[in-house]
């Protein structure tokens, strides 16, 4: 092997090894700080020195052309990194300067229901950008773990938990008594004519409660209403103050794509499952509630270059299996196929 050679299989074999290190180190740091610190300039003359290495292997390297396993790996780390860079802002960039495409790299929107949004606010918070089509919220809800827990705090500090289920029961020990759960409200509504107010759950809407009863030693139970959503509803004399809490286990947006005034596709999303339409992905990735309702906040995210970075992944998974264990999985269908060819003949 020729010094030339030896030099640049020790300089891709430290590419490789960089890589590994910057990709432990990215996931450490965050997702925005790692995007900012992958697009830095530095690490862009890597990228393209770390291509230009591997393309370099397989043109000086006549044994990798010989191996297609070999040369697969090469062309699938190629094309993951190509397609990273064609993907990242700076890829954008040139994009729009070489074929005049010009897409959001990456952005988020923020809706209410029934409203529908085309204007991206960009990662870097500098501006507005406008999709070619409009997005509609149908529909946002929240799924919880269930039962809820309901926070009970004495005022002299003591503190319990206990499931916000109907029938259970806890006792509070010496001077305060028990907490018995006696019903579990979704929406929480009180009529008020007639001689008694009464409670009930309609459907529709959201105001979740729990209707407790409170009995201290040697008194009758009385009876309160824990909200969720809304505090202070407690006597100042009460010995006990509570608090109902449920966790959220998902949420999911109902979203449609409107373009032309017609409703051209849509899906309901929930994290790790976007919606994909015109060259974008649109992530579920925040929620929030405000005096005007509950909101939702979508994660906008341009596809360019994630077809290149899939087929690259695909041939490097395939370069690796062939060239690791497609010997062996030969060997065995040949022993194989030649031990129940021989069987017959011995048997006669």
């Amino acid at each position: 092997m020729s010094r030339f050679r030896r030099m640049l299989l020790g300089a891709t074999l430290a590419a490789v090894i960089l890589l590994t290190v910057l990709s432990i180190y990215g996931a450490f740091i965050g997702a925005d700080r790692a995007q900012a610190f992958f697009n830095s300039v530095p690490l862009v003359v890597y990228w393209f020195a770390a291509v230009a290495l591997l393309a370099a292997g397989i043109v000086l390297f006549r044994r990798l052309l010989r191996v297609p396993s070999l040369l697969m790996m090469h062309a699938g780390c190629i094309l993951v990194l190509l397609g990273a860079m064609w993907g990242s802002e700076p890829g954008h960039v040139l994009q729009k300067q070489l074929f005049g495409i010009d897409k959001i790299p990456r952005g988020q929107m923020g809706m209410y229901e029934q409203m529908q949004e085309n204007q991206v606010r960009l990662a870097d918070a500098n501006g507005l950008r406008e999709l070619p089509f409009f997005v509609r919220l149908a529909d946002f809800r929240l799924e919880y773990y269930e039962p809820g827990e309901l926070f009970i705090n004495s005022r002299d500090g003591r503190s319990w938990r206990m499931p916000a289920r109907a029938g259970g029961t806890l006792s509070l020990g010496e001077g305060l008594g028990t907490v018995t759960v006696n019903r579990v409200f979704r929406n929480f509504k009180m009529d008020l004519e007639g001689d008694k107010p009464v409670a009930y759950d309609p459907p529709g809407g959201s105001n979740p409660a729990v209707e407790v009863a409170v009995q201290g030693p040697g008194a009758e139970p009385r009876r309160r209403y824990v909200f969720e959503q809304r505090f202070g509803h407690t006597d100042p004399n009460d010995p006990l103050v509570m608090d109902y809490h449920r966790a959220v286990k998902d949420y999911i947006s109902e979203l449609e794509i409107v373009k032309d005034g017609r409703v051209v596709a849509a899906k309901e999303i929930e994290v790790n499952h976007p919606l994909y339409y015109g060259g974008y992905h649109f992530y579920q990735h925040q929620w929030g509630r405000d005096r005007f309702g509950e909101y939702t906040v979508l994660l906008v995210v341009s596809n360019s270059g994630l077809n290149a970075v899939y087929a690259g992944y695909a041939l490097l998974i395939a370069g690796v299996f062939w060239h690791l264990w497609s010997r062996r999985i030969l060997h065995w269908f040949r022993t194989h196929y030649a031990i129940t060819a021989r069987v017959p003949g011995e048997s006669r």
